[in-house]
């Protein structure tokens, strides 16, 4: 085998507690390190301490499941041989990207792997908040067959569908409910109206457009202080009272408290929720017994053959980071002034052909 990345080193973190992201065995984890030649060890230590000293030994490092204190920065990056960390899945916000980007540590996630389930469930929510199906699935299994609840039964083909957030997912998003026949219109402060317009998609200036045209309101954002309980009563107050919520990016982007009064009030027509404040969703939440909401328990990114890429990628950008390349996912832009340069990012399949794989 040409072992192109001798001497390095990738230490897989597995699961603290956390059968969600648990994974039997590493084969996929490990397969992008084994192609290139590399060592890849698995930590099995308890402590902070004993990470520490495995990190003093590894290039890189991937985490599936296992809580990073920022404390362990400081022994990393800058001020270590171990130069990046890879977490499993989309979501980031358990990490100090502050203390990360202060060290030196390139940061990275397996972004993209769940585009197409996150967006499926996203329009199997709509579409079961569009037809009502809650109500009417509960009154049929209760004997009750009768047509005194239809109206009002969205349309769909013309209603507008807006989306907060114009990434990989939101943008699969915005293909589908076009397909469906609808107007698509996005809030994203970094996606410029020319690129929108590739996608069909017109884009408005803040998210209360968002909130005043939509029948459908969709965020695909991650959770920081600045999209923290960014729909809020007063975001509630300026949607239609025909319009529905559609969440299945992060729970706290939502102020549920002020989602439970909206429903209440009818303000607004329903909701459909894959994901809550306080996970997992305590059994006496109101959402959890209003027949205008339609709710799963935080699934939306998985498949099998999702949950299988993930695995893979979460191998790749540890390798990239460990030859000296950007990560595809790179989560901590910042940390582009605190490190030396890398090379950019390119597609596995590149990378294998480039090192004459």
């Amino acid at each position: 085998m040409n072992r192109i990345a001798q001497g390095k080193r990738v230490l897989y973190i597995g699961t603290q507690g956390d059968a969600g992201v648990h994974s039997a065995g590493t084969t996929l984890q490990s397969k992008a390190a084994r192609e290139m030649g590399a060592e890849f060890t698995v930590y099995e230590g308890s402590s902070d301490g004993e990470l520490i000293e495995a990190l003093k030994d590894a290039d890189v490092a991937m985490s599936q499941g296992h809580g990073i204190a920022p404390e362990l920065f400081v022994h990393m990056g800058n001020n270590g041989r171990c130069k990046g960390l890879v977490s499993f899945g989309h979501g980031y916000d358990s990490m100090d990207l502050n203390a990360a980007v202060e060290n030196g540590v390139v940061l990275a996630n397996t972004a993209s792997f769940g585009t197409e389930e996150v967006s499926n469930q996203t329009m199997m929510h709509f579409l079961v908040c569009s037809r009502k199906f809650v109500l009417h699935d509960k009154l049929i299994k209760s004997g009750k067959w009768t047509r005194d609840h239809l109206a009002p039964m969205g349309h769909i083909s013309g209603e507008t569908f807006g989306i907060i957030g114009l990434g990989d997912i939101g943008r699969t998003v915005a293909r589908k409910a076009i397909a469906f026949g609808m107007k698509v219109i996005a809030f994203d402060p970094f996606v410029s109206s020319w690129d929108a317009k590739e996608y069909g998609v017109e884009m408005v200036g803040t998210p209360q457009d968002i909130a005043r045209r939509s029948d459908y309101v969709s965020p695909h954002t991650y959770l920081s202080p600045q999209t923290h309980h960014m729909i809020n009563s007063e975001f509630f107050d300026l949607m239609k009272p025909t319009a529905y919520l559609i969440n299945c990016s992060r729970g706290p982007v939502v102020d549920e408290k002020a989602l439970i009064e909206a429903l209440q009030q009818k303000k607004i027509a329903g909701a459909g929720l894959d994901v809550f404040e306080k996970e997992p969703i305590d059994p006496d939440n109101p959402l959890l017994k209003m027949d205008n909401v339609s709710v799963t328990n935080h699934y939306a990114s998985y498949s099998e053959v999702a949950w299988d890429r993930a695995n893979s990628q979460l191998g790749e950008e540890a390798m990239r980071i460990a030859l000296g390349y950007w990560p595809m996912s790179l989560i901590n832009p910042d940390v582009r002034s605190t490190v030396p340069s890398r090379k950019r990012a390119v597609s596995w399949e590149v990378m294998l052909a480039e090192r004459g794989k």
